[in-house]
């Protein structure tokens, strides 16, 4: 598998289903380029289209995997590895209390769906969700030393947050956007294939 195979395949992989110009957009390539490597790809049933998406099959993974282990053998056998590994999950567990606040409120004893209606009580939890996302970057950045792919992480993320802050709060959490929640879930999953720790966590 090619450097840029890999790429694109962990973004599929990581998102499930995605449009090859969103591929584009987030690794900075030129969409012709992004056609030819998902043909590759195809070719070797790594991956397969469902209409203007392409999603991974079972080779995905595996794949991905064992590309993993050769490429990133430095850094796994590195002291740090596993410091920024117990890192990231203090703050993973922080970030999901933090989002579960995002989602519901206590009232009375009960938790109930946040209807937004609360300003002061949403500034807080986005504030938090920020100065939380700030430790989740120094961590990319510590692994960007590696491979500066993972610098992308920090960038998407201060995208991410530059939305909220101009109103557009569904940039938090929602599902279906490049929102923070959906930005830490992918790191999550990229930094523990990349650590060697995706079969065993």
């Amino acid at each position: 598998m090619t450097r840029t195979e890999f790429e694109v395949l962990n973004v599929i992989v990581l998102k499930g289903m995605c449009r090859t110009g969103a591929l584009a957009d987030l690794l900075a390539l030129p969409e012709a380029a992004v056609e030819e490597t998902v043909a590759a790809l195809g070719r070797r049933d790594l991956i397969g289209r469902a209409g203007e998406l392409v999603l991974p099959t079972d080779k995905a993974e595996p794949a991905l995997v064992a590309y993993a282990a050769e490429a990133y053998g430095d850094l796994r056998s590195d002291a740090e590895s596993d410091g920024l590994h117990e890192r990231f999950e203090r703050i993973n567990a922080q970030l999901l209390q933090t989002m579960a606040a995002w989602q519901q409120i206590d009232v009375g004893g009960h938790k109930v769906a946040n209807d937004h209606s609360d300003g002061d009580y949403d500034e807080k939890v986005i504030t938090r969700a920020a100065k939380l996302v700030e430790r989740l970057k120094r961590i990319a950045g510590s692994l960007g030393e590696h491979d500066p792919r993972f610098l992308r992480y920090g960038e998407r993320f201060d995208a991410a947050l530059d939305r909220v802050d101009r109103g557009e709060r569904e940039y938090l959490s929602s599902p279906g956007l490049e929102s923070v929640h959906n930005i830490w879930f992918e790191f999550h999953e990229d930094l523990l294939r990349s650590l060697g720790k995706a079969l065993t966590e």
